[in-house]
């Protein structure tokens, strides 16, 4: 069964930062992931939250294994996303 893939404000505000063409690319990237059965995702260090690679972005998950979900909390250049979190 595939997970459920949630977008909080603040994601959806990031990629109004993002040019198009690279915000396109982490919708289709994420959304591919939560299309999958099982998913392995690399945990950001201190956090409960884990990371997915998009070139240069980071996109921050919460992953919810018990009720397949996936709150996407934000999605930045590599350098900003782990500010403030």
């Amino acid at each position: 069964m595939p997970f459920e893939v949630i977008w909080t404000n603040r994601s959806k505000k990031d990629l109004k930062l993002v040019d198009k063409t690279m915000a396109a690319r982490i919708v289709e990237k994420v959304e591919a992931l939560g299309a999958q059965d099982s998913i392995f995702l690399e945990k950001v260090k201190g956090t409960p939250y884990n990371k997915f690679r998009v070139g240069r972005y980071r996109v921050l998950i919460k992953k919810f294994p018990a009720t397949k979900k996936l709150f996407i909390l934000r999605a930045r250049h590599r350098k900003k996303v782990y500010k403030n979190i």
